[in-house]
């Protein structure tokens, strides 16, 4: 008779448990989600840039280590579902000699392909990928940009303009 106690009594511990951690977990904050599916993924993670979120994706950017010790931007999606897949699509220098750097992040698996990049040139005010303007987001210590491109089989051109329209730097991938 104890002992049905007993595992009744552990039965409900059991659940009681169950339903805490689904009501923890639940309330995190999604940027706090994010880090911890990316942190999963990539060791060098130091800390959350921005996140988009489209089509049951959330589209993250983020600071790490690249190289040799080197501040990074990285790039990962995660599917939003029960499993939050996490897909590291890479990571770039945040600064270089020009004051603007680009890459890309691609994903076969997920039918993926976004360019994006840094922007620490202070005359750079504008980005436009294949004539369409990118979304340009200001950091700490630079702008975020990218662009979600259809396919990588097809010419990119990247345009960094000043604030008059005038072409700073140009790239073709």
């Amino acid at each position: 008779m104890k002992l049905k106690r007993y595992i009744a009594l552990l039965g409900l511990l059991l659940m009681l448990g169950i339903i805490a951690q689904f009501v923890i977990n639940e309330s995190k904050t999604i940027e706090a989600k994010i880090e911890e599916q990316i942190l999963k993924k990539d060791n060098t993670f130091k800390e959350l840039v921005h996140f988009d979120i489209r089509n049951d994706k959330i589209y993250s950017f983020y600071k790490n280590r690249i190289y040799d010790n080197l501040d990074g931007l990285g790039m990962g999606i995660i599917e939003e579902d029960r499993k939050m897949i996490t897909h590291i699509l890479g990571g770039i220098p945040i600064y270089s000699n020009t004051g603007f750097t680009y890459g890309t992040g691609e994903s076969k698996e997920i039918n993926e392909f976004i360019i994006y990049g840094t922007i620490t040139n202070p005359e750079i005010t504008k980005i436009e990928v294949n004539g369409s303007d990118c979304d340009i987001i200001r950091a700490k210590d630079f702008d975020l940009w990218y662009y979600f491109a259809d396919d990588s089989s097809s010419r990119i051109s990247i345009l960094a303009k000043d604030k008059n329209g005038k072409v700073i730097l140009e790239e073709v991938l």
